[in-house]
């Protein structure tokens, strides 16, 4: 059993983004899959989820809502994959997920605003003992050539792993979630190809 925990000190970065995804391509390959929706406040992934239901759109993914991250670990035995969308804040629930999560997943942009926020996440998780190989950045909402290059030169620097695909800011990612889409299943075949790459690089780094 594996389980990815998508983090984030701030909201806005792709972190629901990413999770979403991860669970609808996971199911399409009959991986049995959870989607943890960790913020019981909020709930947007497991909503979408919903939405996706009444929609009628398929492959249909399992999601509950967790007031407490502990409810998590009763249910690993009944799924291979768990996907945590925690809450977009720092909390002890962080650590927690972190400690047990086979991969963190950090989305960050290319802003001073995006790129600080999440290195201080990952070096004070790190403070608590996490491995540096269990964490991993993820470059979301880049428009330009350079900005890619200047982040991920910026993320070289840092130390902290990176993928080395990244998703672009594009209004058909938004859209196709508004419909109860992931953004692998937007209309158009370069983008749904760049969103396959960065997926199946996730899925095999926990050798799923």
């Amino acid at each position: 059993m594996t389980i990815i925990a998508f983090i984030s000190q701030k909201g806005g970065v792709g972190k629901s983004t990413l999770a979403r995804v991860l669970s609808v391509e996971a199911t399409k390959r009959k991986i049995k899959t959870l989607l943890a929706d960790c913020d019981h406040q909020q709930k947007t992934s497991y909503e979408w989820t919903q939405w996706r239901k009444e929609n009628k759109i398929t492959p249909v993914v399992d999601s509950k809502v967790f007031n407490q991250v502990k409810d998590i670990w009763l249910l690993t035995k009944r799924y291979q994959l768990i996907i945590i969308d925690a809450p977009a804040r720092t909390s002890q629930g962080t650590l927690e997920i972190a400690k047990k999560a086979d991969l963190i997943i950090q989305p960050v942009g290319a802003s001073r605003d995006d790129l600080l926020p999440a290195l201080r996440e990952f070096n004070a998780l790190k403070a608590q003992g996490i491995k540096k190989d269990k964490l991993l950045f993820v470059l979301n909402h880049l428009s330009t050539s350079a900005e890619v290059s200047a982040t991920q030169e910026y993320l070289t620097e840092s130390g902290y792993p990176f993928a080395p695909f990244y998703l672009s800011e594009k209004a058909s990612y938004r859209q196709a979630q508004s419909e109860g889409k992931s953004i692998s299943e937007v209309n158009y075949a370069s983008l749904r190809k760049q969103v396959q790459k960065l997926v199946s690089f996730i899925l095999k780094k926990v050798k799923i």
